[in-house]
């Protein structure tokens, strides 16, 4: 079950998204207070914040700050204001907040939100079911890639050094991360070379070369995504869930095939 912590002054708010989310069967906690909000964190196991720009015990400039500097950092966070996106705004999202929601349409947008941030949970669930080729020739490079995915619980991806090593692995995979750049090799060759042999996987294109005229030539070849180095943790994980999709999606139509052969 999902928990969503609320932080509002406002009763009727609270009201409002408690009786959503009981709906939905999450897990609904509420506070007037950025401080007792911490505690809760620290206390509880939270998958969603919802946040007033206004709270008891401190400003919502300095819980942001707090947060991101906390083991919760990685917590969605979503920012219920009176009016439309300003500077104030602005500065809140590079803080930390994840989205904005206007109290104008508070009950008409804040399920489809939770609903968007909840799948992205759920394909991180994927992500730890498919596997995944990365291939780079340096050492440093492919540390750096383990590091993230042992910090996020992903153990099953297999690292490669060269495509030769790769190909002739006769290993097929689900997601491939391929470096464009590599000793001796073209990573585009690898990429037409798997795209031929493994039409529904998905392969992202890592590479430190920022030319339009490579991306795209690399994107035609076959890749679906690309990722620039050097790696930023947060886009390189949010690139994977994005590509993890077509993955659920087949997953999501076999259950539905196995369900209507059972009901035959």
């Amino acid at each position: 079950m999902y928990t969503v912590l609320h932080i509002e002054t406002s009763e009727l708010f609270t009201t409002m998204l408690k009786t959503t989310l009981d709906k939905k069967g999450y897990n609904y906690i509420s506070t007037d207070s950025f401080k007792e909000a911490f505690q809760i964190l620290y206390e509880e196991d939270v998958d969603l914040i919802i946040t007033s720009l206004i709270a008891e015990g401190s400003t919502i400039e300095n819980f942001l700050e707090s947060i991101s500097m906390s083991n919760y950092s990685e917590i969605p966070i979503f920012l219920v204001t009176s009016n439309e996106m300003n500077d104030e705004k602005k500065k809140l999202m590079n803080m930390g907040v994840t989205d904005y929601i206007v109290k104008d349409s508070f009950i008409d947008e804040i399920s489809k939100h939770i609903d968007v941030v909840f799948q992205e949970n759920k394909y991180m669930g994927d992500l730890k079911e498919v596997n995944i080729a990365v291939l780079d020739d340096s050492k440093f490079e492919l540390k750096i890639e383990k590091d993230i995915f042992d910090k996020y619980g992903i153990e099953n991806a297999h690292y490669y050094n060269s495509g030769k090593e790769l190909i002739n692995s006769g290993k097929k995979y689900d997601i491939y991360l391929i470096d464009i750049v590599l000793d001796h090799e073209f990573g585009k060759n690898i990429i037409m070379n798997i795209r031929r042999n493994n039409i529904n996987a998905s392969i992202i294109a890592v590479t430190g070369l920022t030319n339009s005229k490579i991306i795209s030539s690399v994107l035609a070849a076959g890749a679906d995504d690309y990722i620039t180095k050097p790696i930023d943790e947060k886009i390189f994980i949010a690139k994977l869930k994005a590509n993890v999709r077509i993955y659920s999606l087949n997953k999501q139509v076999k259950n539905l095939l196995k369900e209507m052969t059972k009901s035959h």
